[in-house]
């Protein structure tokens, strides 16, 4: 429900302070007598870029922003409708799941090493848990664990998210109340999809199946929208990779990595550092023919220290995974050989193959889990959008910008 998600995500927009020139009250739609203004929809814009460079370095178009501008401009006005509802409905947040919702957010304001070791125990406390549960993390005793194994990162995040605080006019209780606001939002959304989805039956993923394996095999098929033509298509690239040939191989990278451990791009390396490497790959190539340990020189050598730590195992991989020349070499080998000096845009590469599989024919078994999730989640998601929609047709909403206004903002 990706709705829900970003609605809590823009509780606190955390994207920097915009120019005071640029900061208006000047409302820009009017939902239920509760003003939206020109300022929170900016601030709001701001966070929701900056959450999508960290996944996406190269930006969004202009197109893509325009129409993000307007879907986040109609979730701020659905978000007041559904707020409204909730208030109606006298919906309560339980403890613990206010408590997570303070420290999400207090949680991107932890140093990197914070995050790092925050991560390590919620990890921990999941794998307890074990795979089959619908447990869902307990922040406030990680929380706990991480002040006593690093109480700086905690000093550090508090003073931030204080810091945060003044600079938005709030003081904990304001922002824990928008977060409970907001819990509320994501608790009606729950509440709706039980009362109005059921499971997808077993009819329905078949027919699913069906045209999955339609679609694998090149045919045309018709009658679905947009979205759910676009839905397939993805997941016939997923399924594609699974059925496809796979080779598992470890490697050897070799070449020059930057501060960040992350290897330079080859071309731009000098011509005597590249000779200089080629002889150390030679070298350790010699040493493999000569009986040495494959895994053991990848984990002593190789810049990839993804996989270094593993020997050099890469896993499984499909075509068009990798790099063309990185894949070409892969694929040419049998079981247990090792090719010569491989180049890429990395650096130089020595490759040993373990383990190949066939191509094979999409099982239903393979799939059905994920198609009756897809299917679910489908039902879920329009299921929510028709309630919103409703909603809507029984609020007061006045806009006051135009579509072409928040295009330019």
């Amino acid at each position: 429900m990706k709705h829900i998600v970003l609605s809590l995500a823009l509780v606190f927009a955390v994207a920097g302070s915009l120019p005071a020139a640029k900061l208006t009250n000047r409302p820009v739609a009017i939902v239920n007598g509760e003003a939206i203004l020109l300022s929170e929809f900016q601030k709001n814009w701001e966070a929701f870029q900056a959450q999508q460079e960290e996944g996406n370095p190269e930006g969004m178009t202009n197109e893509l922003k325009t129409e993000a501008r307007q879907k986040l401009f109609d979730q701020m006005i659905d978000d007041k409708v559904l707020q409204a509802e909730a208030k109606k409905r006298k919906i309560r947040v339980p403890q613990r799941d206010l408590e997570n919702g303070i420290l999400q957010v207090k949680a991107r304001f932890l140093p990197e090493s914070g995050r790092r070791d925050l991560q390590t125990i919620v990890r921990r406390q999941m794998a307890a848990a074990g795979a089959n549960t619908d447990a869902s993390p307990d922040l406030g005793a990680a929380w706990k664990e991480l002040t006593a194994s690093n109480p700086t990162a905690i000093k550090e995040s508090e003073t931030a998210f204080k810091k945060e605080l003044a600079k938005e006019g709030l003081d904990e209780k304001k922002f824990n109340d928008r977060i409970k606001e907001q819990l509320r939002v994501v608790q009606l959304s729950s509440d709706i999809v039980r009362e109005k989805v059921k499971p997808p039956t077993d009819k329905q993923i078949k027919k699913l199946f069906d045209q999955l394996n339609d679609k694998l095999a090149g045919k045309t098929v018709s009658g679905l929208s947009e979205e759910s033509t676009r839905d397939l298509d993805s997941m016939a690239k997923y399924f594609s990779r699974q059925i496809s040939e796979q080779v598992r191989a470890r490697h050897i990278l070799m070449g020059i990595a930057d501060e960040n451990g992350q290897p330079t791009n080859w071309d731009k390396v000098s011509s005597s550092d590249k000779a200089k490497i080629r002889k150390e790959v030679e070298s350790l190539l010699k040493q493999i023919k000569g009986g040495a340990d494959f895994a053991v020189l990848a984990e002593k050598n190789s810049i990839d220290k993804g996989s270094a730590v593993n020997g050099g195992d890469l896993g499984f991989f499909a075509r068009g995974q990798m790099v063309p020349p990185f894949e070409k070499a892969a694929f040419s080998l049998g079981e247990g050989q090792i090719s010569g000096i491989v180049e890429t845009k990395f650096g130089l590469h020595v490759i040993k193959v373990i383990e190949k599989k066939t191509a094979t024919k999409l099982r239903f078994d393979q799939a059905e889990n994920d198609l009756r999730e897809y299917l679910f989640r489908s039902a879920q998601q329009d299921a929510f959008e028709d309630f919103v929609s409703d909603l809507r047709k029984g609020s007061d909403i006045k806009i006051l910008i135009s579509r072409e206004e928040i295009a330019g903002l």
